[in-house]
């Protein structure tokens, strides 16, 4: 795949791009915190978000959100 994660402000303005690879058949577990440093972070600020973009093959994802000891995950298509 080329896929990419770009990070927007609450504005909708860019703030930041980072490309992954997932090999065909795989997959890719990512962080937030991992994949975007901490200034970056910043610069996004409050209730930054993340688009998805991938035009080379279909994603199937899992949003997770973690909270201390539990975590709950939703699944998803990405790009019908």
């Amino acid at each position: 795949s080329t896929t990419s994660l770009a990070l927007y402000d609450a504005q909708g303005r860019e703030v930041a791009v980072r490309q992954v690879r997932i090999p065909c058949g795989g997959s890719l577990l990512w962080r937030y915190q991992d994949t975007f440093d901490a200034d970056t972070r910043r610069l996004a600020g409050a209730n930054a978000y993340i688009l998805i973009r991938d035009a080379t093959c279909r994603l199937f994802g899992y949003h997770g959100v973690l909270n201390g000891d539990t975590a709950f995950s939703m699944d998803h298509m990405f790009g019908f």
